[in-house]
């Protein structure tokens, strides 16, 4: 009679307990999938999440409920998906703000390598807009008038959110000092800036393009990796010798652990949906234009951003 080596007798068994795995993953969607949004309703990031549950749904073929996890700068929904089982079926849409700045300032219990991209869907544009009449024209006039007159001008942004933090970044690569003036928004900012009550304003693109169309604005630089086609004239600060980037993101992500056919599904959804026109259409009303990227250049964003900011945020 033959006897199966206790080698290949533990390889059969394991071949066994692993084909109900492999065939629940290469079925993936089974069941309902959830989104956390980790931002409040109603908000930018909640529309967009809402609009790719909506489409991916029909394209995977299984419900998408979309539940808001609020609180603690975006954290608390972001280890909710963490702390999920990592099966694929709860997803996060994520932003600058929960993984990148919220667990660089403070210990969340997580950071930005613990999750795996899906996509990104939109970025913003962050501009360095000035008054059109001021005497600057690129970064270089700025950086040669500012080292002349270390904190005379003075430049308006929310305190420690993305805006802020790339403009100090370039400050600091310049070698140059301003004086800071606390914003409540972008919006006051720009305001305050075509007031003349501060000097320039680090904001969205889109917050002051309709001054610089007007003429009563110019901008100096876009912190992005290329030229917005919005803004086709405004040089990047990397143009200008400034490798300065602020782009705050939107888009999914999941946990590490998730299983490679639930990743390759979610993904090819997301593409999927993000490029179709009636989806960028509803994304254009809702305010905030499609920049897709896959996976693997919105994993690069991740690494970019955390290794960017982690000098300025990040606790001794």
């Amino acid at each position: 009679m033959n006897r199966r080596s206790p080698l290949a007798l533990a390889a059969a068994l394991a071949l066994l307990i692993s084909v109900p795995f492999m065939s629940r993953a290469a079925d993936y969607p089974a069941k309902p999938i959830t989104f956390i949004v980790p931002w409040p309703a109603g908000g930018t990031t909640d529309i967009i999440g809402r609009m790719l549950a909506e489409g991916m749904s029909a394209d995977l073929g299984t419900p998408i409920a979309v539940v808001n996890r609020v609180g603690a700068g975006g954290s608390l929904g972001s280890k909710a998906m963490l702390d999920a089982p990592k099966d694929g079926y709860t997803v996060l849409v994520t932003t600058s703000g929960n993984q990148i700045l919220t667990p660089l300032a403070k210990d969340v219990g997580y950071t930005s390598a613990d999750f795996v991209p899906i996509g990104q869907v939109s970025s913003r544009t962050l501009a360095l807009g000035v008054k059109a009449d001021a005497p600057w024209k690129n970064l270089a006039d700025l950086q040669k008038d500012a080292k002349a007159n270390p904190g005379k001008y003075s430049f308006g942004a929310v305190p420690n959110v993305l805006p802020f933090l790339t403009f100090d970044q370039w400050a600091k690569m310049a070698g140059v000092q301003f004086t800071f003036v606390p914003q409540q928004g972008g919006a006051p900012g720009v305001t305050g800036t075509l007031g003349g009550h501060l000097n320039m304003v680090p904001e969205s693109l889109s917050s002051m393009n309709s001054h610089l169309k007007a003429g009563t604005m110019r901008a100096l630089a876009v912190f992005n990796e290329e030229r917005d086609p919005a803004a086709p004239d405004v040089p990047t600060a990397k143009e200008q010798g400034f490798a300065v980037f602020g782009n705050p993101f939107t888009g999914l992500a999941v946990a590490k652990g998730t299983p490679d056919a639930a990743l390759a599904r979610l993904r090819a959804s997301m593409a999927k949906v993000v490029k179709e026109q009636a989806f960028q259409d509803k994304a254009m009303k809702a305010g905030s234009d499609v920049t897709y990227l896959d996976a693997d250049a919105f994993g690069k964003v991740w690494v970019r951003d955390w290794e960017a900011y982690a000098p300025v945020l990040q606790k001794k």
